[in-house]
């Protein structure tokens, strides 16, 4: 297999990886605002409203694991899925019934985005939104919607870049790829699922209280952690395919598991791609009933993974680790 720039490789993320994620984010979000829609004008049921906020975070997780350009500038993350929600200050912004997006500039983020979406959705009395929340959550559907738009447009921006045209853009364009895809794997791993539940033992809350992870139900928990660790595995590891006829530069993303054959790091890069798998198969094998001790098991194999590309991976990148969004979690 072939050694590959840095150039290369950020051919490979920003034309032929998000740009396309960036659409189905974008496509998705419309969908969304079109069931807010649907569903306060009658069509449509609140069953049908959550499965469409569903499906759209899955693919907002998608595109923000790891969270690289414009994602990190506009810091996306905060604007529209700042979790834990802030209930008495959702319920302020309900009480001063905002109109437009402009008014909601001035709703706070701890209101705003899909867990607030969620927490509506979820607290809906009967069987469907009351006419005030309705108006609300059209508004805070449009506000990810907008949100959409405008990464759609900067990725599209950036699958034109030519990286070779600027080696220092392109050589911190490529620390950044390296030190966000830990960034990822450290927020699936702590800040979705062990924090939470070292959080509930240390605090001794009843073992009846459910566990505050970042979504309300286990199902949706699962689901958007399938989708944070699908995509930080397909920027990490080969698809069997790919052993026979490898991922050609310009054509295609090339993975960190390419990048190390690449550099001749065989045994490194069998290592890695083995523990990619455990953690693969770990996650597969959780059911939204799964116990907490099963959860904490999952969480350790990622750590496994976290010292491995710490203490060998990056190295053989030849990229320093520092800063990356999951620093301070």
């Amino acid at each position: 297999m072939l050694h590959h720039s840095a150039e290369q490789a950020l051919q490979g993320v920003y034309r032929h990886r998000l740009p396309s994620l960036a659409q189905a984010f974008e496509h998705a979000s419309a969908q969304l605002v079109g069931s807010v829609d649907a569903h306060c004008q009658g069509p449509a049921t609140l069953a049908d409203l959550r499965a469409q906020w569903q499906q759209t975070l899955v693919r907002w997780q998608a595109l923000s694991s790891p969270e690289l350009g414009p994602l990190v500038a506009r810091r996306s993350q905060r604007e529209i899925d700042f979790w834990p929600i802030r209930e008495r200050l959702l319920h302020q912004a309900l009480e001063k019934a905002p109109q437009t997006l402009a008014e909601m500039e001035r709703v706070g983020t701890p209101a705003k985005g899909f867990p607030a979406l969620e927490q509506l959705l979820t607290t809906a009395s009967g069987s469907a939104l009351a006419p005030a929340t309705c108006h609300y959550a059209g508004l805070v559907a449009q506000g990810i919607a907008a949100e959409a738009r405008a990464l759609n447009t900067e990725f599209a921006a950036l699958a034109r870049k030519d990286w070779s045209e600027s080696p220092e853009d392109a050589a911190s364009a490529f620390a950044e790829w390296v030190n966000q895809w830990l960034g990822g794997l450290e927020r699936l791993r702590w800040a979705h699922i062990e924090k939470p539940l070292q959080t509930h033992r240390t605090t001794g809350a009843p073992s009846s209280e459910p566990v505050a992870f970042p979504r309300l139900s286990r199902e949706a928990n699962l689901a958007d952690w399938r989708a944070q660790w699908r995509s930080l595995e397909a920027m990490a590891r080969l698809r069997a395919d790919q052993y026979a006829a490898p991922p050609v530069p310009g054509e295609a993303l090339i993975p960190i598991e390419a990048l190390l054959i690449g550099k001749g790091q065989l045994a490194l890069a069998q290592r890695w791609a083995q523990a990619l798998d455990g953690t693969s198969a770990d996650l597969a094998a959780l059911t939204p009933r799964s116990s907490d001790n099963a959860l904490l098991a999952t969480a350790q194999r990622m750590k496994a993974l976290t010292v491995l590309y710490q203490n060998q991976v990056a190295a053989a990148l030849d990229v320093p680790l520092g800063f990356s969004s999951a620093d301070g979690d």
